[in-house]
């Protein structure tokens, strides 16, 4: 009896268990990390997507595909007669090959704005802007359930209200860049002052606007007549981050950091991107596999030009053989209808005609009878009449009792060529 207990019990746990995983899966779903705009959840960025309209009213807004290339900007995107352009990036890793950061530098220097919210920087880019990017652990565990760090709590808080802290409970927003050079601590003014000094205004010069645990982890290069901006934690535009009360000022306290005059907002929702170029420029990036398909152009381009080249003459056209068996039976038979012979012309092709019929129907052609005529009939498919017709003509030519002309000639050859034509074989 307690054998049997125990047994129900293990079969009622089994049971049970793919319910608890299968609810334990639907919450480690919820609280993926897709930082993707049209996404609810906790850290996806809907509420920060839908927000933009509000912060930049005079804008219109178009939407980057994932795998869009930043050198296949036109020169419509870079340069806005109306106003100043600002696209705005977001994921986890941000990785670009070398013609898309020109063009994106290009982009700015012509007076647009970047923002990039990223917790993994490209290297060129680090070392472009003189910032070591020092990731949070934001990243860990991205796909199971909610990290929960205190240290987070009161980790956020910006140059324009030193004293405000913003709380979260939730994933780690702890990255922040290392800066070589800082003119926020020389000229506390915002980049975008038209006071500021030449010194402040010149190229990659960064400033300093938000901090995570008294580190910069938001920070404004001038790049020419525009800016690129940085943000070490992209999880703040997170759904849960922004849902936390107050948050909702650290948002308006990034966005208040760009022009008045965007008219343009492009959004690039990449979550982690690669930064390879398309087509052959990303093999050409590798020395080994530069050079495998250097050394493959020039074998193939030596056997083209001596390879390939005929190591026999052409062969001849051989025409096909002619039946001259036909030629010369129609040469005879022209030589003996010229000469008049029509008699001697008559009785061969009766021959040849007999000769066909032994050959292909099998029948004894000594004996012309009733019996020969029926077999005849049976085998060719043609009708009796006709069968007995030319017999006939057979008789009278071999007996010698017709008249052989050249209308007699005519028919018994129309007559041979019709029993050809119209039989089974």
């Amino acid at each position: 009896m307690r054998g049997a207990l125990y047994i129900f019990a293990a079969l009622i746990m089994l049971l049970s268990m793919p319910g608890c995983l299968s609810d334990q899966s639907k919450d480690a779903k919820k609280w993926r990390i897709t930082l993707d705009p049209e996404d609810k959840n906790p850290y996806g960025t809907y509420l920060a997507n839908q927000a933009l309209k509000y912060y930049f009213p005079e804008a219109t807004f178009e939407p980057l595909a994932r795998g869009f290339h930043y050198d296949k900007m036109d020169d419509k995107m870079k340069q806005n007669d109306y106003g100043r352009s600002l696209i705005v990036f977001v994921g986890l890793d941000f990785n670009v090959s070398e013609d898309e950061w020109k063009e994106l530098k290009e982009f700015a220097n012509n007076g647009n704005e970047i923002i990039i919210f990223s917790s993994s920087l490209d290297e060129k880019i680090q070392i472009d802007l003189a910032c070591v990017k020092v990731p949070g652990n934001e990243v860990q565990n991205a796909f199971g359930l909610p990290i929960t760090d205190n240290y987070n709590r009161d980790a956020l808080f910006t140059t324009d209200n030193l004293f405000k802290r913003y709380r979260y409970h939730g994933r780690s927003i702890d990255g922040y860049f290392s800066l070589k050079i800082d003119s926020s601590k020389t000229n506390a003014n915002n980049s975008n002052n038209e006071n500021d000094t030449d010194e402040a205004k010149s190229s990659y010069l960064p400033y300093t606007l938000g901090y995570a645990n008294i580190k910069p982890d938001f920070v404004k290069f001038r790049i020419g007549e525009g800016h690129i901006t940085l943000h070490a934690a992209p999880l703040v535009l997170s759904n849960y981050f922004l849902l936390q009360p107050g948050n909702i000022d650290y948002l308006t306290s990034i966005w208040q950091t760009f022009p008045k005059n965007i008219t343009k907002v492009y959004t690039h929702n990449y979550y982690k991107r690669s930064g390879e170029a398309s087509g052959l420029s990303v093999l050409w990036r590798y020395p080994a596999t530069k050079w495998a398909l250097l050394l493959g152009i020039f074998v193939l381009l030596m056997y083209v030009l001596f390879e390939g080249k005929r190591k026999q003459r052409i062969i001849p056209v051989i025409a096909p053989l002619k039946n001259d068996s036909v030629s010369f039976a129609e040469t005879v038979g022209r030589l003996y209808y010229n000469k008049g012979n029509h008699a001697n012309l008559a009785g061969k092709m009766t021959q040849q005609f007999l000769e066909w019929v032994r050959l292909n129907y099998f029948l004894n052609t000594n004996l012309l009878n009733e019996n020969f005529i029926n077999q005849l009939s049976i085998r060719s498919g043609q009708p009796e009449n006709t069968v007995r017709g030319l017999i006939d003509m057979i008789h009278e030519i071999k007996l010698g009792d017709a008249i052989i002309d050249d209308a007699y000639l005519y028919q018994l050859y129309n007559t041979i060529q019709q029993f050809y034509k119209n039989n089974r074989i």
